[in-house]
């Protein structure tokens, strides 16, 4: 018998952690005894929920290591502790997403006995993210279930050695659309009618942001946006919209939950084309407001898309993207998605026994 699930996702905002949110929802309907340990300053949760706010992150300084460094001695001298405290060995611990100290997080809940599930949420390890490798292999390799969001990304784990591994619905804390804040997002993005085409969440290099502008200059009679906060190739896209007249514009700032469902909410098509992908979030909650979406062919991305570019040239994704606001979209409907995760914890803590034994 589970005595409790530990749902631990250190980062407190984005994708990751409304993934974590919605779960937790979930199993509590359910009647599982539920915690989410996340960060002090974490974002907006279903009111279910029981948040553990035992996290901290320095995110006010202005110098990269210095976060780094305050982060990561507070996760140790704290943190740590206290989840060695909390997590019993009747308990499933589930490791939402990758952080520096998730080896460390797997040693705990491996000394305190319990069943470890992992989701790294990615199946790569990007360019800017310290101990993301060594990050990702301790997830991979000390979990006794590890839980993906697509299909592809179960293939090619299963194509690696990753024996325990399991694909599960990628579900996304999405609460009702505000229609003031979709009407606002509309007139700012769109005042004229014309479709919108939208390119939304953190603004990465590995998003494409610049393909998406050459996309839109190309789509007459369409507007675009690029919103999100802004990691690098903000600059670079400004001066390509300014370069190629397209109709497209850009806000970088971070965007709470309330805000972002109704930026999505307010697109007439969300679009994605990344160069490399697991699964996106913001493809899933699109998919849960039904919204269309285009995307190109890459890692899972194609498994909730409306409709899937032939390749990455310009013409594919323009032609993608016109297909995907014929067709349209109904709402995806969620249900049974904390069933599938109960079921898989279920199989995890019975390995873990066999392997005891």
């Amino acid at each position: 018998m589970i005595r409790r699930v530990h749902l631990i996702e250190s980062g407190g905002r984005g994708g990751v952690f409304n993934h974590t949110v919605e779960l937790a929802a979930g199993l509590v309907g359910l009647g599982a005894d539920v915690v989410v340990h996340t960060a002090d300053d974490c974002d907006a949760a279903p009111a279910s929920v029981p948040l553990c706010h035992c996290v901290t992150w320095y995110r006010a300084s202005p110098h990269r290591l210095v976060r780094q460094a305050g982060t990561s001695a507070r996760y140790l001298l704290r943190t740590l502790p206290h989840l060695y405290r909390a997590i019993d060995a009747a308990d499933v611990v589930h490791v939402q997403g990758m952080f520096a100290l998730t080896p460390e997080l797997l040693s705990v809940a491996r000394r305190r006995k319990a069943t470890i599930v992992a989701s790294p949420h990615n199946t790569f390890v990007r360019s800017h993210a310290p101990g993301g490798g060594r990050a990702l292999r301790s997830a991979l390799g000390d979990a006794d279930r590890v839980l993906v969001y697509s299909e592809a990304d179960r293939r090619r784990l299963l194509d690696r050695g990753v024996a325990n591994v399991a694909r599960v619905p990628l579900v996304q804390w999405t609460p009702p659309a505000d229609p003031a804040l979709v009407e606002r997002w509309r007139a700012e993005l769109a005042p004229d009618g014309a479709p919108l085409a939208l390119l939304p969440g953190q603004v990465r290099d590995d998003k494409n942001p610049e393909l998406f502008v050459r996309v839109l200059a190309e789509l007459t009679g369409w507007r675009g946006a690029v919103v999100g906060e802004d990691l690098g190739p903000g600059r670079r896209v400004d001066a390509l919209i300014a370069a190629t007249g397209a109709a497209v514009a850009t806000a970088y700032r971070y965007l709470d939950v309330d805000e972002f469902t109704a930026l999505v909410a307010a697109a007439d098509v969300v679009v994605a084309p990344y160069e490399i992908a697991s699964q996106s979030g913001v493809v899933a909650v699109a998919a849960r407001l039904g919204v269309p979406t285009a995307v190109v062919p890459c890692g899972g991305l194609g498994e909730l898309a409306t409709a899937v570019a032939r390749d990455t040239s310009i013409p594919a994704v323009r032609d993608a993207v016109v297909t995907a606001y014929d067709t349209g979209a109904r709402p995806l409907d969620a249900a049974g998605a904390a069933d599938r995760f109960r079921h898989e914890y279920t199989v995890a803590q019975q390995s873990r026994t066999r392997s005891r034994q």
